[in-house]
Protein backbone atom coordinates (compact mmCIF):
# COMPACT_ATOMS: atom_id res chain seq x y z
CA UNK A 1 0.00 0.00 0.00
CA UNK A 2 3.01 2.34 0.52
CA UNK A 3 4.31 1.63 -2.50
CA UNK A 4 1.16 2.33 -4.40
CA UNK A 5 1.15 5.89 -2.60
CA UNK A 6 4.63 6.67 -3.33
CA UNK A 7 3.96 5.95 -6.75
CA UNK A 8 0.97 8.06 -7.03
CA UNK A 9 2.95 10.77 -5.32
CA UNK A 10 5.57 10.31 -7.67
CA UNK A 11 3.11 10.69 -10.85
CA UNK A 12 1.51 13.63 -9.45
CA UNK A 13 5.05 14.92 -9.43
CA UNK A 14 5.48 14.40 -12.94
CA UNK A 15 2.45 16.09 -14.09
CA UNK A 16 3.16 19.17 -11.98
CA UNK A 17 6.21 19.24 -13.26
CA UNK A 18 5.25 19.06 -17.25
CA UNK A 19 2.61 21.45 -16.72
CA UNK A 20 4.93 23.80 -15.28
CA UNK A 21 6.96 23.58 -18.16
CA UNK A 22 4.56 23.60 -20.60
CA UNK A 23 3.16 26.81 -19.25
CA UNK A 24 6.98 28.15 -19.06
CA UNK A 25 7.00 27.62 -22.36
CA UNK A 26 3.72 28.64 -23.73
CA UNK A 27 4.21 32.50 -21.75
CA UNK A 28 7.95 32.38 -23.79
CA UNK A 29 5.86 31.65 -26.86
CA UNK A 30 3.22 34.27 -26.17
CA UNK A 31 5.87 37.27 -24.80
CA UNK A 32 7.94 36.36 -28.23
CA UNK A 33 4.67 37.30 -30.11
CA UNK A 34 4.23 40.35 -28.40
CA UNK A 35 7.61 41.64 -29.35
CA UNK A 36 6.90 40.22 -32.76
CA UNK A 37 3.47 42.32 -32.66
CA UNK A 38 5.04 45.64 -30.98
CA UNK A 39 8.01 45.63 -33.92
CA UNK A 40 5.74 45.71 -36.62
CA UNK A 41 3.35 48.19 -35.13
CA UNK A 42 6.65 50.62 -34.36
CA UNK A 43 7.61 49.75 -38.57
CA UNK A 44 10.75 47.99 -37.11
CA UNK A 45 10.22 44.97 -39.63
CA UNK A 46 13.29 44.03 -39.56
CA UNK A 47 13.88 43.85 -36.27
CA UNK A 48 10.86 41.10 -36.42
CA UNK A 49 12.49 39.43 -39.47
CA UNK A 50 15.34 38.86 -37.71
CA UNK A 51 13.42 37.54 -34.36
CA UNK A 52 11.38 35.23 -36.36
CA UNK A 53 14.41 33.79 -38.37
CA UNK A 54 15.53 33.28 -34.81
CA UNK A 55 13.00 31.49 -33.45
CA UNK A 56 13.18 29.07 -37.12
CA UNK A 57 16.76 28.34 -36.43
CA UNK A 58 15.79 27.04 -32.52
CA UNK A 59 12.14 25.20 -33.82
CA UNK A 60 11.55 24.65 -37.44
CA UNK A 61 8.79 23.20 -37.20
CA UNK A 62 7.05 26.21 -35.53
CA UNK A 63 3.65 26.76 -38.38
CA UNK A 64 3.17 30.38 -36.47
CA UNK A 65 6.16 31.91 -37.06
CA UNK A 66 6.35 30.75 -40.85
CA UNK A 67 3.36 32.55 -41.11
CA UNK A 68 4.27 35.64 -39.55
CA UNK A 69 7.31 35.93 -41.27
CA UNK A 70 5.40 35.51 -44.57
CA UNK A 71 3.12 38.19 -43.74
CA UNK A 72 5.62 40.78 -42.76
CA UNK A 73 7.30 39.57 -46.19
CA UNK A 74 4.41 40.62 -47.19
CA UNK A 75 4.37 44.32 -46.00
CA UNK A 76 7.72 44.70 -47.71
CA UNK A 77 6.52 43.62 -50.58
CA UNK A 78 9.15 40.88 -50.54
CA UNK A 79 5.58 38.46 -52.17
CA UNK A 80 7.84 35.30 -53.34
CA UNK A 81 9.41 34.99 -50.21
CA UNK A 82 6.12 35.52 -48.67
CA UNK A 83 4.42 32.97 -50.29
CA UNK A 84 7.37 30.66 -49.98
CA UNK A 85 6.81 31.29 -45.31
CA UNK A 86 2.77 30.91 -45.89
CA UNK A 87 3.10 27.74 -47.81
CA UNK A 88 5.92 26.17 -45.17
CA UNK A 89 3.30 27.15 -42.86
CA UNK A 90 0.41 25.27 -44.15
CA UNK A 91 1.54 22.37 -44.59
CA UNK A 92 2.50 22.30 -41.20
CA UNK A 93 -1.02 23.71 -39.81
CA UNK A 94 -3.56 23.51 -42.68
CA UNK A 95 -6.34 25.27 -40.49
CA UNK A 96 -4.78 28.56 -40.39
CA UNK A 97 -7.03 30.20 -42.02
CA UNK A 98 -5.90 33.83 -41.95
CA UNK A 99 -2.98 32.61 -44.02
CA UNK A 100 -5.48 32.04 -47.21
CA UNK A 101 -6.62 35.23 -46.98
CA UNK A 102 -2.90 36.37 -47.54
CA UNK A 103 -2.07 34.41 -49.97
CA UNK A 104 -5.21 35.49 -51.65
CA UNK A 105 -3.67 39.22 -51.37
CA UNK A 106 -0.52 38.12 -52.89
CA UNK A 107 -1.89 36.22 -56.00
CA UNK A 108 -4.07 39.36 -56.60
CA UNK A 109 -0.83 41.52 -56.42
CA UNK A 110 1.06 39.27 -58.67
CA UNK A 111 -1.69 39.01 -61.18
CA UNK A 112 -2.45 34.97 -60.08
CA UNK A 113 -5.98 34.57 -60.61
CA UNK A 114 -6.22 31.03 -60.46
CA UNK A 115 -3.86 30.39 -57.53
CA UNK A 116 -5.93 33.76 -55.57
CA UNK A 117 -9.38 32.10 -56.18
CA UNK A 118 -7.84 28.88 -55.12
CA UNK A 119 -6.41 30.57 -51.78
CA UNK A 120 -10.41 32.38 -51.50
CA UNK A 121 -11.78 28.86 -51.71
CA UNK A 122 -9.92 27.01 -49.20
CA UNK A 123 -10.57 30.81 -46.74
CA UNK A 124 -14.21 30.28 -47.31
CA UNK A 125 -14.00 26.16 -47.34
CA UNK A 126 -12.66 26.20 -43.68
CA UNK A 127 -14.81 29.58 -42.15
CA UNK A 128 -17.60 27.60 -42.85
CA UNK A 129 -16.45 24.87 -41.07
CA UNK A 130 -15.59 26.85 -38.23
Amino acid sequence: MTLLLIGAAFVILLASVSFFIYVKRLHRSMSYFQTVGQYVQQGKLDEAISLLKDTLRKNHYNAEAHAALGMIYHKKELLDDALAELKTALTMKPDLINIYQEMYLIYKKKGMEDEANRALDSYERLKGSK
